[in-house]
């Protein structure tokens, strides 16, 4: 497992679990205390549907883990049903979802120190999460073959040894296992038209020759510093509202399905780790989905329903073509 899912489920345990059920262990826990919990979820702690979900999982898996070792004999959560359906939270995660317009990237992208801009062009123009933009080296760029190779990323989650995770390290992709192969996303001429003139001005740093170091040249670039002095900065310098640097891996989907490209390999060119999870995630970036839908069916019987309005009924009920 991650380090970073293991930090994920400690938080969750100190902040979601422990306060309600306590730390006497999980034996005699019953149906009605998951109820209990899930309605303190909600009314004390406020969390959203989507939040809710996933902390009631986590715990229902811990109860799985726990029959199959055990330690316990029973699983309570197995008989409490949420009161938010799972078409609902779905709902409610498409709509998080925020895509910002051409102008804004244009602008913030625009208003970026020189340093970093082309990290902008890569999230918004190759999709690249933050921590994979981070970990971009120059050997995973193919101007010939126009690709880049995404199978790595910056993270602050290597295991100090004290039992805090929080240090950098460059690691494979997320969900992906030690040496498998990434994947190879397609560079448009407005990013390879950015990506030598960064080169050219700052080089690449280290043996895996990244592009994006800390502004000394000298190690990983944090994603607090990142945060602090380059893209709140950056939002505030072309007078746009705060969104989050992930919206432009959105503006990337919801472009690329605006033009008709196929899902399921905008799904594999994100490192989605199935095409439904992109089908359900992007679903509501599909405004003119039936406009299009209506002309690829016309245009498949067009030539039927001609046929069909040529055709006349003639006295006595017998149909005849014009």
């Amino acid at each position: 497992m991650e380090n970073s899912s293991i930090k994920q489920y400690r938080t969750i345990l100190a902040r979601s679990v422990e306060p309600f059920f306590g730390i006497d262990g999980i034996e005699g826990i019953t149906p009605a205390q998951i109820e209990k919990w899930v309605e303190w979820m909600i009314h004390q702690r406020g969390y959203k549907p989507s939040t809710l979900r996933f902390r009631f999982n986590v715990l229902r898996s811990v109860f799985d883990w726990a029959m199959e070792n055990g330690l316990t004999s029973t699983n309570p959560c197995r008989s409490v049903q949420l009161p938010v359906s799972r078409s609902r939270t779905h709902r409610d995660q498409r709509a998080d979802v925020y895509v910002p317009g051409n102008g804004r990237v244009l602008s913030v992208t625009a208003a970026a120190p020189e340093r970093y801009r082309c990290m902008f062009w890569l999230m918004a123009g190759c999709g690249l999460r933050l921590g994979e933009a981070m970990g971009l080296g120059r050997d995973r760029i193919s101007f010939a073959d126009r690709l880049i190779t995404v199978d790595r990323q910056v993270a602050c989650d290597r295991d100090t040894g004290s039992g805090r995770y929080g240090s950098l390290r460059l690691r494979h992709v997320k969900w992906r296992e030690e040496g498998e192969q990434g994947r190879r996303v397609p560079l448009p001429d407005v990013v390879a038209l950015a990506l030598p003139r960064h080169l050219r001005d700052h080089g690449t740093w280290g043996e895996e020759e990244l592009l994006f170091p800390n502004a000394t040249g000298t190690g990983l670039l944090y994603p607090y510093y990142w945060y602090g002095r380059i893209w709140r900065p950056a939002l505030a310098a072309a007078a746009v509202d705060y969104f989050k640097p992930h919206s432009l891996r959105h503006f990337y989907a919801a472009s690329l399905l605006s033009q008709g490209v196929a899902v399921s390999e905008i799904s594999a060119w994100l490192g989605h780790s199935s095409v439904s999870f992109t089908e359900r995630y992007y679903a509501d970036l599909l405004p003119d989905a039936p406009d299009r839908a209506r002309l690829a069916i016309d245009g498949a019987l067009g030539a039927t329903r001609e046929q069909s309005t040529a055709r006349t009924t003639v006295p006595g009920g017998q149909v005849a073509s014009a």
